[in-house]
């Protein structure tokens, strides 16, 4: 809805092992000048060929809108000059990158090669073996992974059959949201730049925001919910943790948007969704959300299964009722994380279908006209907990401890047989502010 309110946060990172055409675009070079590196026609990847482009599920290599609104990437560029960003429009992603090129490691080489594997069915230059990936290799490989990303969220939400408005306004039925990305009228946006005063920045200029870590920010004017982040931050040089963080982010950043973002949704919720996303790609490389301008609890810890553990044994694990007592991300603590992240896991391997319908329901919290709104959220959390899910918050409490018990022991394989069925880092600036 237009004039939503929103939150800021922002957004800190741990590591355990560090803590249809591309149309011509502002960047190519004039007759007889000098291209400059982020030109689309140097791209080593596609050449910025329309037939190559198309294959590929790419849209355009810039000349798109980006940030606020009257920014684009023309604007961006030259506002942030000293940097060579290089830009792609895919399905559902708008993405600036300007990190430069990566030595691949031999711990991740196997990774590597599947990821490059998969690029070239559709672009015959790229070499899955390569030592050396190259800014525009890297760009088309996180354009391929936020695609990846957004697709897992679809599954999560049991959403790869929905359907949403096409953005002109015509609004039939239930409320579905104000435009055809999950319900948002512009796409998802993801900027990542080589240093902290590069981002600030871009934030300054964009969002009139001083903020030194990751930031996800909502400009309510364009419909479009955007990640900025930097490589200075945390492990964000190392290429697992950027991808884990990526991961993080737009988890937050999709949930946000399902069904348009009209409202906040529990924290709790948020961040749960978020580690779990996070973690499936990278389980050594975490981030912690926290409030703006403190330091976030974070653990280097790749393991956190005998974390929740050892916070049942003593009693000491938050319950449903203390989790939808949170506020804000500022008043996550180390205890929040593992919990929420757990309970996620929980609800995806032992109910994975009334987890999706639950994820929709607490977007379709209505008034009496049918328009989204947050009032009474706590009420609807908890209806929806026991429609949904069928538990009372008690009942799921007892639930998800006594799996835990059994999940988390020391052999039990994820989603094994002898798991019981139950009953009926990098500090960010976390969540999505209104610009």
């Amino acid at each position: 809805m237009k004039g939503a309110v929103t939150r800021a946060a922002w957004c800190r990172v741990a590591a355990a092992t560090c803590l249809l055409l591309a149309a011509p675009v502002a960047q190519a070079a004039q007759k007889g000048e000098k291209k400059r590196p982020n030109d689309p026609t140097l791209c080593s990847v596609c050449q910025a060929d329309p037939l190559l482009m198309e294959a590929g599920g790419i849209v355009a290599h810039g000349g798109f809108p980006f940030g606020k609104k009257g920014n684009d990437t023309e604007k961006t560029d030259k506002h942030l000059a000293t940097l060579d960003i290089r830009w792609i429009e895919t399905k559902n992603f708008r993405i600036g990158f300007a990190l430069g090129s990566h030595k691949v490691k031999q711990d991740e080489k196997k990774k590597f090669v599947g990821e490059l594997t998969k690029l070239k069915a559709a672009f015959p230059k790229v070499l899955p073996e390569t030592g050396l990936l190259d800014p525009w290799l890297r760009l088309h490989l996180y354009a391929q992974r936020c695609e990846e990303i957004h697709a897992r969220f679809l599954e999560i939400v049991d959403g790869r059959s929905a359907t949403f408005p096409d953005g002109t306004g015509a609004w039939r039925g239930a409320y579905q949201g104000e435009g055809p990305f999950l319900g948002m009228k512009d796409k998802y946006e993801v900027l990542i730049v080589p240093n902290e005063a590069a981002h600030v920045d871009f934030l300054l200029e964009n969002a009139g925001l001083r903020i030194r870590n990751t930031q996800r920010w909502h400009f309510v004017d364009r419909g479009a919910i955007t990640v900025s982040m930097h490589a200075q931050q945390g492990n964000l040089r190392n290429d697992a943790g950027l991808h884990a963080h990526v991961a993080f982010n737009l988890a937050h950043n999709l949930y946000d948007g399902l069904n348009h973002y009209s409202y906040d949704t529990p924290i709790w919720l948020h961040e749960g969704l978020a580690h779990f996303m996070g973690r499936e790609v990278d389980p050594r490389n975490n981030s912690f959300d926290g409030g703006e301008g403190a330091v976030a609890d974070m653990t280097s810890k790749s393991n956190w299964k005998p974390e929740v553990m050892k916070l049942i044994a003593a009693g000491e694990a938050p319950r449903m009722a203390e989790l939808m007592a949170l506020k804000n991300f500022g008043e996550l603590k180390l205890v929040h994380h593992f919990t929420t992240w757990s309970m996620v896991d929980f609800l995806v391997t032992t109910k994975p279908r009334e987890f999706g319908a639950f994820l929709w329901a607490i977007k379709r919290n209505f008034d009496a006209n049918g328009a989204p709104t947050g009032a009474n959220l706590p009420d609807w959390h908890r209806r929806q907990f026991r429609e949904v899910l069928g538990w009372s918050y008690a009942e799921f409490d007892q639930a998800w401890r006594d799996w835990v018990q059994v999940a988390y022991r020391p052999g039990v394989p994820k989603g094994g047989e002898t798991l019981p069925t139950p009953p009926g880092g990098i500090p960010l600036g976390g969540g999505g502010g209104g610009g």
